[in-house]
């Protein structure tokens, strides 16, 4: 008799076939058949009925490097079927980290992971230190720490001997079991680096057969240039590509999402290995100043903040952002479309709009931005409500 049969439900798995009715008979802790004839015991049977029985889903874009540690047990992901996670998105990852530059490390990603310890670490030895889980990981080396530990927040190309400490870093992930490496060039110190010094670290990804994940380096008023450089990348070193959770953000980029996804399936048609996710509704979560343009966030935090302080700094961004939109996400509606998620100094506003906190304060939304940034010392994290339903199912529906 089996150990287990789980009995008469919708079996997906995963090869792309059709579901179909069938028995899962398990013993010694391994599947050992699919069977449809329901002839099968077991010394436990779960009646499936109705629900749909398929593998442990992969989560290919989290953040969960910076959750796991504080709850191992991911209830919240096992109950939802997640089994495996891949981690490291977005270009943040909390290692490699070298002496000297910890802090530096610290202070950027204080904004996604207040509660962390930072500490001076090898990849491997990160990976080797990782707790213990009830889900699968897989790593990822983040750009935005390479270029952190090689050069700071520095707005420029990267010198010949700081590009060769990425790629040995990189490398050196690389062989101690990293899936690759992702960006975030919305974001400093990622929105700096020039296509160029990507390719150049997709060299190194290909030496390995390893892949590049990117949270492109727009997703409002460039997105189709930003989307363009993440293919031109792939196809420059023979790497695959995913594009992370693509959209189009800013009412003056709503209902493009098709000729999108042209595009993206015109890199198909030439050969480009490139694929996308996205997440199905339509707000996104970031840090607030990374709403600010991008020659606000050069520099360490506490120069931006100093920056902040400034109010012809404050005049110089109020013009940008009438032109531009906010970086990165473009127009939005109004204020209210900004939700304050979490604050490190100031909880008591955890819930509530930056329109609303100004109109509370009784001044200009951007100054409440700025003064709330200043406070929290840019570790305000925020939802911003900026996409459109129809272009978020539009993709949904794509493969």
């Amino acid at each position: 008799m089996d150990d287990l049969v789980i009995r008469g439900g919708a079996v997906i798995d995963g090869s792309g076939a059709p579901g179909r009715v069938a028995d899962v008979v398990v013993t010694d802790g391994r599947i050992v058949a699919i069977d449809s004839g329901q002839t099968r015991q077991g010394r436990r049977i779960i009646d499936a009925t109705g629900q749909v029985v398929a593998p442990g889903f992969i989560d290919i874009h989290t953040h969960s490097d910076f959750t796991l540690p504080l709850n191992p047990r991911a209830e919240s992901k096992i109950r939802q079927g997640v089994t495996t996670e891949v981690l490291g998105n977005c270009g943040f990852s909390a290692a490699p980290a070298l002496p000297g530059r910890v802090e530096v490390l610290r202070d950027y990603l204080a904004a996604s992971a207040p509660w962390l310890e930072f500490r001076e670490t090898t990849f491997a030895d990160y990976l080797h230190t990782f707790p213990a889980t009830s889900v699968n990981t897989v790593m990822q080396v983040g750009h935005n720490t390479l270029r952190l530990l090689a050069m700071g927040m520095e707005d420029r190309s990267p010198r010949p001997d700081e590009l060769s400490l990425m790629q040995h870093l990189l490398e050196e992930a690389l062989e101690a079991g990293a899936l690759g490496l992702s960006s975030g060039l919305f974001t400093a110190p990622g929105i700096f680096a020039k296509t160029e010094e990507l390719i150049a670290l997709g060299r190194v990804l290909q030496r390995y057969g390893a892949g590049y994940a990117s949270h492109i380096r727009d997703e409002a008023n460039r997105v189709f240039e930003a989307v363009r450089e993440a293919i031109a990348i792939g196809e420059a070193c023979g790497i695959h590509v995913q594009i992370a959770h693509l959209k189009l953000s800013g009412t003056d980029n709503w209902g493009g999402a098709a000729r999108l996804l042209a595009e993206i399936d015109a890199a198909r048609q030439r050969g480009v290995q490139v694929d996308v996710d996205q997440y199905p509704y339509t707000a996104g979560s970031n840090p607030l100043r990374n709403l600010l343009p991008t020659w606000v966030q050069e520099g360490s935090m506490e120069i931006m903040l100093q920056r902040l302080s400034q109010p012809t700094v404050r005049s110089r961004i109020r013009k940008d952002l009438a032109v531009h939109g906010l970086n990165n996400f473009g127009r939005i509606p109004s204020w209210d479309a900004v939700r304050i998620a979490i604050s490190p100094h100031q909880p008591e506003y955890a819930g509530r709009t930056i329109g609303d906190i100004a109109r509370d304060r009784a001044c200009d939304p951007l100054d409440a931005v700025c003064d709330y940034i200043i406070a929290d010392r840019g570790h305000t994290r925020i939802l911003i409500t900026s996409m459109a339903e129809e272009d978020v199912q539009e993709i949904l529906r794509t493969p």
